[in-house]
Order: structure tokens, then C-alpha cells, then sequence
């Protein structure tokens, strides 16, 4: 494989290995029992109930280490529509999300309420009752970005890449603001594939929309203060208008993938959400650096078969 062909499959695989290693703590709202109970090392932390009790949401029950979050699971479904065509097929990227997260589908876990209303719209459409031109909710949090990094890597050349990224943006999260933070966080991606810096693959998704430029604005303007103390402010829940700037501050801040990973998860709250586009991005930028992916956490990551398929696609390409 060729040096961007490799951080495009890194940017891949720092997007599954960010999200296991984030589930354990995923939607625990309080920063000192996560610090206390993982002593300052909280990745790949076992989920537990009672970690939960009056300080979040505990969502991952029957999950073990190295499993996904359900927001790994919408990676990994846009990662088998690429694997099954050779490239970005809207209708293909349907059927494998509905086979994933539909009735009897691949996934035994969490479905987040964009994914419910996305499977809702589905149905009706089967029953002729659903006409709108996408079938996603109209909705604007993390769910939005799940896919990305499976689709960039595959199409960061393509001269229709951000057409191709609203449309898959608007199939599970049809909303104005879902799509503006969705295609700077495909111009970032992007970036981060071609070679650019944390800070460089930022400043590209500059111009796209006044929605962005706020959130860049917003993350260099307190990048000198911890992103801990940044999710105080912002808020550690869903929605992009709190994770997309602290997810931009932590990469603005990255030292490391390790590192930045364990910031994040320290960080609380919607972990998992922001990590995808966290770990896409610094695997990508610190691909074949000794700042890349540890091969340990690898090893721990429950990572899909269909990852094979899609590396022979890219070295293909």
C-alpha cells in the first residue's frame, strides 16, 4: 500500500480502536468517578451498572472490552456497504445500515433515537406512507459523523467526495446542521488522509459553513485550557454543537493518539461519539509515528472482518 493509502485505512481502524476503547466509560457524566475508578487509565475499562448509578446513562449492558459502541456498530455497516460495492452506493449504504440495526439485524445493543426515527421512516417508506427525499431524523448529534471515516478513505480523491457525504449524512441524520458539521468533519478527515497536521486539517475545514467556522473559532479560542475543563462549558452530551468544538480542541491539542484518547474519555459524557471523529483523525495524522495507534490497543479492539475486504479495495484503488 502506498504512504496515504496506509493512513487512510490508520484513519479506519483510530476510529474503531477510539470507540472500544471509550465504551466503558460511554455517557458517564461525572469526570472524577471516571478518573477515580480507572486511575487515570481508562481505556478499554470493563462497563459496569453500577458505575452508573446517579451519574449517567448506562447503555452497554453484555458488552465486554474491545467491543463497539453503537456508534462503531454505524462504522462498521458503512464500512461493509464499501466492502460489498468497491465504493459509496447510497441504496447499498441503506440496505447494510438496515441490516445492521433493523429488526433482527447484526447489532444486539444500544439504538439511539436518530437511528430509531431513521429505521421509523424506513418502514413507512416500505408501506408508502414516508416521501421526503432522505430517510434520517431530523436530528444534528454524533450519530451524524459515525460514518465518515469508512467513506473519506475510500473517496478522499473524488472530485463529488462532500455530494457523496451529505448523502450519507441525510440517511440516518437528515438536518441542515447535521450536514455543515458533517462535511467539515469530511474535509478534515481529508486533510488528515492527504498528510496535513491536526491543526492544518482543521484550518481546511474553514469557509464551508458559518456553523463550522464557530466551532473552529470556539476550540482555538480556549486552546490553551484543558479539554476536561472545556466539556465543563460546553457540555459532554450528543449533540454537535457541544462534541464537534471539543472533539476540534482536543485534536487542536493532540500529542498523541494515546493520549488525546485518554483525554477524551476523561472528558465524560458522550465519549464514544466524539471519538470517531477524534480517532479517524490523529490515526490518520500520526500514521507510522511513534504517536500512532498503540499496537496494544489494537490487539484489545474487536476489529470486523470486513476490514480485510476494505483494505484490498484501497490498496486497489
Amino acid at each position: 500500500m502506498t504512504t496515504i493509502n496506509n493512513k487512510a485505512l490508520n484513519s479506519v481502524t483510530g476510529a474503531l480502536v477510539a470507540d472500544a476503547a471509550s465504551m466503558g466509560f460511554h455517557w458517564l457524566y461525572d469526570q472524577v468517578s471516571i478518573r477515580t475508578l480507572s486511575n487515570g487509565t481508562p481505556e478499554f475499562h470493563a462497563p459496569n451498572a453500577k458505575d452508573y448509578i446517579d451519574r449517567g446513562y448506562f447503555a452497554h449492558i453484555n458488552k465486554r472490552p474491545g467491543d463497539f459502541s453503537q456508534y462503531g456498530a454505524q462504522l462498521v455497516a458503512m464500512l461493509d456497504a464499501i466492502a460489498d460495492s468497491g465504493q459509496y452506493i447510497e441504496d447499498g449504504y441503506i440496505d447494510n445500515f438496515r441490516r445492521w440495526f433493523d429488526f433482527g439485524g447484526r447489532w444486539q445493543g444500544y439504538i439511539d433515537k436518530p437511528t430509531k426515527q431513521t429505521l421509523l421512516h424506513m418502514h413507512e417508506w416500505d408501506a408508502g406512507r414516508y416521501f421526503a427525499d432522505y430517510l434520517g431524523a431530523d436530528d444534528k448529534q454524533n450519530p451524524a459523523l459515525s460514518k465518515l471515516p469508512a467513506l473519506v478513505a475510500r473517496h478522499y480523491q473524488d472530485p463529488e467526495l462532500f455530494d457523496i457525504a451529505e448523502s450519507s449524512i441525510r440517511v440516518t441524520n437528515n438536518n441542515t446542521e447535521a450536514v455543515e458539521y458533517g462535511l467539515g468533519a469530511t474535509a478534515i478527515l481529508r486533510s488528515a488522509i492527504e498528510g496535513k497536521s491536526p491543526r492544518e486539517s482543521i484550518n481546511s475545514a474553514i469557509g464551508l459553513s458559518q456553523t463550522v467556522d464557530e466551532a473552529v473559532a470556539l476550540a482555538e479560542k480556549y486552546t490553551f485550557q484543558s479539554s476536561i475543563s472545556l466539556a465543563q462549558e460546553l457540555g459532554m452530551h450528543c449533540s454537535l454543537e457541544a462534541a464537534f468544538p471539543l472533539t476540534l480542541h482536543l485534536i487542536l491539542n493532540a500529542t498523541s493518539y494515546e493520549a488525546s484518547i485518554r483525554e477524551n474519555i476523561l472528558c465524560g459524557g458522550d465519549s464514544c461519539g466524539r471519538a470517531i471523529l477524534l480517532g479517524a483523525t490523529l490515526g490518520a495524522c500520526f500514521e507510522g509515528a511513534t504517536e500512532d495507534i498503540p499496537n496494544s490497543w489494537v490487539n484489545k479492539t474487536a476489529l470486523p472482518k470486513s476490514l480485510l475486504n476494505y483494505q484490498r479495495i484501497l490498496v486497489r484503488r
